[in-house]
């Protein structure tokens, strides 16, 4: 009996590893001016203020900026972007709510100031609103590219954050977001069946003692 419950466990996890997908969302595939706040059902783009809520009370759409100027964005020609504006800072984030839960994300930062060296910060919260991971790019310049990226080990990512750090400037870009197929809030019952299926699969790691 032990044995079909260890196998069950074993077979329900990998099967949750050979389901995982990936959706993807970057600004060239829509026409410039596209407002993007809702236009996958997966992810919900605003612009929030420097608390993570919307901002302002009327938040300002998140939407297709085509440039090439004065550098060619991460990928192809066009950037997030809000009220005109391609460039997102402390006071103007990019806020991503999922559609469920997720267990990775990943967005391009671009520096936009040639003189002044910048970072770009991703922030990945849970459904309780803790802040549950962070990415930090390296210092970059004008034009140069990091792409920031938090995965985890089960999906547990309800919102995320993106935008440029606190310094000297604020200009840094973001393009391209990837993040993993949300899967569905689960049940308080799931949840235990979850538990059950982690607990017979630490039972077959576990070796016999004699």
């Amino acid at each position: 009996m032990k044995a079909k419950i260890c196998l069950a466990g074993v077979l329900a996890s990998i099967t949750v590893a050979a389901e995982k997908k990936f959706v993807g969302l970057d600004p060239d595939d829509y026409a410039h001016g596209t407002v993007l706040n809702r236009v996958i059902p997966e992810v919900g783009l605003i612009t929030a203020g420097r608390d993570n809520l919307p901002h302002p009370p009327r938040p300002f759409d998140v939407t297709v900026y085509e440039t090439s100027f004065p550098w060619q964005p991460p990928t192809g020609d066009s950037i997030f972007a809000h009220a005109g504006v391609g460039f997102w800072n402390t006071d103007r984030r990019l806020r991503m709510d999922f559609n469920g839960l997720v267990s990775s994300v990943s967005i391009a930062f671009q520096g936009g100031d040639n003189l002044v060296a910048e970072q770009g910060l991703l922030e990945v919260y849970t459904l309780g609103g803790i802040l549950a991971g962070t990415y930090l790019t390296q210092p970059v310049f004008g034009g140069q590219v990091e792409t920031m990226s938090i995965t985890h080990a089960v999906p547990d990512i309800a919102w995320a954050i993106a935008y440029t750090t606190t310094g000297n400037s604020p200009f840094g870009r973001l393009d391209h977001l990837i993040f993993s197929a949300p899967v569905p809030v689960p049940e308080p019952q799931t949840i235990g069946l979850l538990g059950l299926g982690a607990i017979a699969v630490f039972g077959c790691a576990r070796p016999r003692l004699r």
